[in-house]
């Protein structure tokens, strides 16, 4: 909400159709949309217009409501599948979120775990996971947690990962 009580409301589709496609959308009043055209022109030229194409023409061929129900209850399945191995695999000592949506789930480790050897040693399982201090305004401070992504893995793969993770995870706590 503006100082004249327009709404602005703006979203991306990277999430819904694909998570590399960096396009998104702004509702406003038309002297708005104007002046962030102009804003984002000074930022860069132009969001990829391939992109730009696959989204509308996504958007005039299909319900965008239906596919954005199928793929939550999808991410549904795969957050729970994700959540019910690492209730069965990870020690006590672990704690992570519970999320109502998105695609991450959050982990933390106890304290004085030594994070970058950790994370090497999950690389070198051929598990991937995002280290917490990367969030962090000062990534040199200490961080004992990770984020896990379960919107890309195959549900045999997410099983897989979270049994090598978790014996990561014991031999490290």
């Amino acid at each position: 909400l503006d100082n004249e009580g327009h709404v602005i409301y703006c979203g991306p589709f990277s999430k819904v159709l694909s998570s590399g496609m960096r396009v998104g959308f702004v509702c406003a009043h038309k002297d708005i949309i104007q002046k962030i055209v102009v804003l984002k022109q000074t930022n860069d030229v132009h969001t990829n217009l391939f992109f730009q194409i696959l989204v509308s023409k996504f958007i005039e061929k299909y319900s965008l409501d239906s596919h954005i129900e199928g793929i939550r209850e999808l991410y549904r399945k795969k957050c729970s599948l994700m959540l019910e191995q690492m209730d069965k695999n990870f020690p006590d000592y672990v704690s992570y979120t519970r999320p109502e949506g998105g695609l991450f789930l959050w982990c933390t480790l106890p304290e004085g775990t030594d994070m970058k050897s950790f994370i090497a040693e999950v690389g070198k399982n051929e598990v991937a996971v995002v280290p917490g201090s990367t969030f962090m305004p000062q990534q040199s401070n200490p961080s004992y947690s990770f984020r896990m992504n379960y919107s890309m893995p195959s549900d045999e793969q997410i099983v897989i990962g979270v049994e090598k993770l978790s014996k990561v995870i014991k031999s490290f706590c």
